[in-house]
């Protein structure tokens, strides 16, 4: 299990928790039915009077800016990013020229005269730099680097975001000190209005939350916001409104009567212990609220989601389905290679059907969302991780008719990553417990019903046991560590290290000789191999121009039963669209 993190992966991540599992089925017409939504109080709730869609081209979409009078798109035409300035009201598109193979747009100065930007580079981290809305060269911003950041209203100030620090400095670079040191990678760093507080989200990647927090311009009083609302842990990405009457953010959640989760746009009032009014509720996801300065009109990306299954044909050099119309992610061969167990998108739920895609049969409930699937090595049972609205993810088993399914663990805490021992009397799995914030490695013992953890396992995550049984590999909480633990001389070692980020979703070669893992930070994203014994990595598949899903746990990839790779395209569409508002 994993989403991404660290600075060179920056866009994956901003995509995966702008649209934290977006889906839901989008009908639009050219304007929208005004409703009250749920707010918080009894007096007037934020108000949608029209929904009006601007772009058209079909680019994937990072981050938006507006001033009232033209839009800031970052895209994703190819695999490098450009930034599209689009003219309000009639939605011309130009491309803006910059000297940067590929650039995302932070910010916007207060007076429209220029963009933050980083320049992004899969060799170093990125850079702050300015860039002219109109014409002239872009400046570097001292020596500054980092994952994201913005201006203070004045224009003095710049807060910026690298890694797990929020930093501080002059507008110009200069006289930068760190503010605060997180628990987990920080991004959507914006100032108040009155330049006293900075808001921004902490995202934690083991259990894939996003939080908001605040903390004064002088460091002082950091703390976590919402923390009695049930949706505090998809919230991120939000902005004030012009007069800091309102903060605008997003957060997911299900519609109603459903598993399927959105993301939608909230309004937090400025007056002290006020709950989050909803701006919209489905059925259309939006992320990256920017705001016009009276306040009457958000513009935000829309969502439209729409994947497939494909694997790499080593021969034909190029993806292809690996079953026709298979919408899901998370697909798992059972040991014969007759059936798949799979996740279906956008529903989230847990079925198997022969590998040609014949004789479907959902095996999880409605109500729930099912992860990573493993079939038990006779093909019988499939052990996965289930999620109930509110819950955490429990390590859960089905049979293969669909017959008992249910949760293994009647205990607090998560599980996830459900590994089979060879010979199908033990499951392991990683463990997480929130009240002590511990992780650890266990593993079930189905003759004796006994639960041990693994020794030395403390900190440690995502465990693949080897095919021969030998060994078991796990991951540090940062991601550049991967650990290999001898079964029979029960000890740990180290294997290798890599930036943080690098190693992502581990899989084992059927001969226990190696390990690959997908590598999203050094060079080009590619799936690689290190070797047992070996204390660095070769690079196997170059993934290439792949549109690849974000999905709830991030990007995922497997393996099929005739060993190619197995990876989640998407073929969602992304649009920028205009809400006009009415905030009391």
């Amino acid at each position: 299990m994993r989403t991404n993190q660290g600075d060179g992966s920056d866009l994956k991540i901003r995509l995966g928790l702008a649209f934290l599992t977006v889906f839901g089925m989008i009908v639009l017409a050219g304007t929208y039915q005004g409703n009250m939504v749920r707010g918080a109080g009894t007096g007037p709730a934020p108000r949608v009077t029209a929904i009006k869609q601007i772009t058209h081209d079909g680019y994937r979409k990072a981050s938006l800016l507006a001033d009232d009078s033209q839009l800031f798109v970052t895209e994703l035409p190819s695999s490098n990013r450009m930034i599209a300035k689009v003219t309000l009201p009639g939605s011309d598109r130009v491309v803006m020229p910059s000297p940067f193979s590929s650039l995302q747009a932070l910010d916007l100065s207060p007076d429209h005269s220029r963009l933050l930007i980083s320049s992004l580079s899969k060799s170093a981290d990125p850079e702050f730099w300015t860039l002219p809305v109109a014409s002239g060269k872009p400046q570097r911003v001292g020596d500054l680097t980092g994952r994201d950041g913005s201006w203070s209203a004045d224009g003095k100030l710049l807060a910026f975001a690298k890694g797990s620090l929020l930093s501080i400095a002059r507008a110009d670079g200069s006289e930068a000190h760190s503010l605060y040191g997180a628990t987990g990678s920080v991004f959507a760093v914006h100032f108040s209005p009155d330049g006293k507080r900075i808001r921004f989200t902490v995202s934690d990647t083991e259990q894939n939350t996003t939080a908001l927090w605040e903390i004064g311009t002088d460091g002082s009083n950091p703390h976590a916001l919402l923390k009695d609302w049930p949706y505090k842990n998809t919230a991120c990405c939000g902005t004030w409104t012009a007069d800091g009457q309102y903060y605008i953010f997003q957060a997911g959640s299900t519609l109603p009567n459903t598993n399927i989760l959105i993301t939608s746009l909230w309004a937090l009032p400025a007056a002290k212990d006020a709950a989050p009014a909803q701006i919209t509720a489905g059925p259309m996801s939006f992320g990256n609220p920017s705001l016009s300065h009276d306040n009457n009109k958000i513009w935000a990306i829309g969502v439209q989601p729409a994947v497939e299954v494909v694997k790499y044909d080593a021969r034909k050099k190029k993806y292809i389905p690996l079953v026709e119309g298979l919408s899901a992610t998370d697909v798992d061969y059972s040991a014969d290679g007759r059936w798949i167990a799979y996740v279906s998108i956008p529903e989230g739920t847990l079925w198997r059907s022969r590998a040609d895609g014949s004789d479907r049969l959902q095996l999880s409930p409605d109500g729930e969302r099912a992860a990573l699937p493993h079939w038990s090595p006779d093909a019988k049972q499939i052990a996965y991780a289930s999620l109930k609205q509110g819950g955490s993810w429990k390590l859960s088993l089905v049979s293969i008719n669909g017959v008992d399914a249910h949760e293994m663990l009647p205990e607090n805490g998560s599980q996830i990553d459900a590994n089979w021992s060879p010979d199908g009397m033990r499951l392991m799995f990683g463990d997480y417990s929130g009240a002590k914030d511990r992780r650890n490695i266990r593993i079930l013992d189905f003759t004796t019903k006994k639960i041990d953890a693994i020794p030395g396992s403390d900190g440690l995550f995502s465990p693949r046991w080897s095919p021969d049984g030998r060994y078991i590999a796990a991951l540090s909480t940062n991601f550049m560590t991967l650990m290999l633990y001898d079964v029979n001389a029960r000890k740990w070692s180290k294997w290798i290290e890599e930036p943080a980020g690098s190693i992502s979703y581990p899989i084992w070669s059927a001969d226990s000789k190696s390990i690959y893992f997908d590598d999203l930070v050094n060079g080009e994203e590619a799936i690689r191999r290190v070797k047992v014994g070996a204390t660095s990595a070769d690079e196997g598949l170059v993934i290439g121009n792949l549109d690849r899903y974000m999905g709830a746990l991030g990007l995922w990839f497997g393996r099929a039963s005739d060993g190619s790779w197995m990876f989640v395209r998407d073929r969602s569409t992304q649009e920028v669209y205009q809400l006009s508002m009415e905030l009391p």
